[in-house]
Order: structure tokens, then sequence, then C-alpha cells
């Protein structure tokens, strides 16, 4: 098997291929909305402890429940396994990673300082926009991935 890099056709095909794998990576109604559900269940741990007494473990598990099958859907809907990469993974998502681990470390104290505070209705607001910014960033996970590849960068 000769080199292909210098392969001018067979270039152009692997940068086809790459392209249209990169275009399939774009989420469905319902990959967003599971999303959005997932972090509902996070965001709302620091309600649940203080008004049911609810462990950190039942709310990591609900979203568990959520998590699990909706990575199970994306791989079935688009054919790609898409994975946690750590933090350290080079790449166009990489800054995103590091905004979705801020976003949620900050919601959860902000809310359960809101709550402390008998601030209940600024902690809901504040979980919203948690899950909004949450999903947003979701999405600019996968234009990271799907730049990538269409860079000519890793698997995804």
């Amino acid at each position: 098997m000769g080199n292909p890099g210098g392969d001018p056709v067979t270039l152009e095909m692997l940068r086809a291929q790459r392209g249209r794998l990169a275009d399939r990576i774009r989420a469905p109604w319902w990959y967003l909305t599971g999303v959005a559900v997932m972090y509902a269940l996070v965001f709302a741990f620091p309600f649940a402890s203080r008004f049911l007494g609810a462990s950190i473990w039942l709310t990591l598990a609900a979203a568990l429940v959520v998590a699990i099958p909706l990575q199970w859907g994306w791989t079935r809907a688009t054919g790609i396994k898409v994975g946690f990469r750590n933090l350290s993974y080079p790449g166009p998502g990489r800054l995103a990673r590091y905004a979705v681990v801020g976003v949620s470390l900050g919601a959860i104290t902000a809310e359960h300082f809101l709550i402390e505070h008998d601030l209940t209705s600024v902690a809901i607001v504040a979980a919203v926009l948690a899950v909004a910014a949450e999903v947003a960033l979701q999405e600019g996970l996968l234009r990271g991935i799907r730049q990538e590849l269409r860079g000519g960068g890793g698997a995804a």
C-alpha cells in the first residue's frame, strides 16, 4: 500500500468523506431537549438537597438515566459515537469544554448561595439560565468537532 499523501484524488476523496461525516454531526431537536433535561436535573440538586433532603447520588442517578439513553440515541441517529474528551484534549472545542465545567460549578454554587439567602426565585432564574448556557455550549462542542473534522484533525 503506497503513500496516499501524494495522490490528489485520494486526498480529495478523504476530504469529501470527512466533510460528509462532519455534516452528520448536527444535533436533532430531541438531543438538545435531552441535554436540557439532563442539566435541569443536575441544576435541581441544590433545590432537592435543601427542600427534599435528597442526596447528590439521587440527582446524579437521575441525570445518568437521561444521559445514557441520550448518548445511545445520538450514536444510533448519527452513526457517530462522540465520547467525552478530557479538558486537555486540543482542538476547537477545548474552550467550550472548560466553559461547560465552569458554568456547571458556577451555577450550582450560585444556586446554593441564593437558596441559603432565601432568594429561591433568583436561584430558579440562575438554574434556567445555566441550562440554556449548557445547551448552547453543547452546540459549540459539536461545532468544534465539525471544524476539527473538516480541518483534517483527529477522528470524532
